[in-house]
């Protein structure tokens, strides 16, 4: 009799174990993923893989992570709200991974879920990830989720937060459609930039990343004096690049990067009548 109870009491905890591993696998991790599937350069996966949703090889990369950061940039120690969309018509089941971090899986920043219904931190090592939790993979055509990030103390020039986006239809843990996305904000211009009276987009830059020299192409109303300023990305100047007359109307000037200055982002400042306007530079 013992036996038999034993014996009825085993296929019970065995059926059960295989009727939730079965509800959660049929529905693609709904419960959120393993951690380090973002698709960094770190992580170097995503779910769309073996074993997991390889229906569908990796599609391109989605602009599905925004902020609330300001154009002007972020604060160190700051709070930020981040916002995760998913959008596949027809679909009633998405997920996402999210984590900032630097291409050699340094954290970058802190990450705060401020639902903790639909969202949950889970962390490999020193990193962080937000995903979505057993409560948050429901939805029709698309599915939102909104979190918060704490940028990191001191310079750190930019963060790029890198993720991961699955799409499913609920019926097969296989059959999700996975599509990378990243999301770079940068840190708020140094107080060390003179005379910034306008941050928009006053003129352009290409190519950008540069490698020796880059051409900076602007409007003016009215003929006058173009200053070009190289700043570094604490504030320090570097070098006075142009300072010359310009035509009225469209310009475009090339513009030879120094020699002397290492790999990185750098600061290109273009003063025209007075006005300031600043923009990031990436030197290969």
């Amino acid at each position: 009799m013992k036996k038999k109870a034993a014996l009825i009491l085993m296929f019970v905890i065995v059926s059960a174990s295989l009727y939730f591993t079965g509800m959660h696998t049929g529905k693609a991790h709904d419960y959120g993923a393993p951690a380090g599937y973002t698709n960094s350069p770190f992580d170097g996966k995503s779910c769309a893989a073996s074993g997991c949703h390889s229906t569908y090889n990796l599609q391109a990369k989605k602009p599905w992570i925004t902020s609330w950061v300001p154009g002007t940039g972020y604060l160190p120690d700051s709070v930020y709200t981040i916002i995760a969309k998913a959008v596949y018509e027809g679909h009633t089941s998405f997920g996402f991974e999210i984590s900032p971090q630097t291409v050699s899986g340094a954290p970058m920043g802190t990450l705060i879920a401020t639902n903790p219904t639909t969202t949950s931190i889970t962390t490999s090592g020193s990193l962080q990830y937000i995903e979505q939790t057993i409560n948050g993979y429901q939805g029709h055509d698309s599915l939102v989720w909104v979190f918060q990030w704490k940028a990191p103390s001191g310079q750190t020039d930019s963060v790029t937060f890198y993720g991961c986006f699955n799409c499913g239809s609920g019926t097969s843990a296989s059959s999700g459609i996975i599509y990378p996305a990243t999301l770079t904000v940068y840190q708020q211009y140094p107080a060390g930039i003179k005379n910034v009276k306008n941050q928009s987009t006053a003129f352009t830059i290409f190519p950008n990343p540069a490698k020796e020299q880059i051409a900076i192409s602007y409007n003016l109303k009215q003929s006058g004096n173009i200053e070009v300023n190289l700043y570094s990305c604490d504030g320090r100047e570097i070098a006075n690049l142009c300072n010359n007359i310009a035509c009225e109307g469209n310009n475009t000037q090339t513009i030879k990067l120094p020699a002397s200055i290492n790999p990185g982002m750098y600061f290109i400042q273009v003063i025209a009548d007075g006005e300031s306007s600043v923009q990031r530079v990436i030197k290969e």
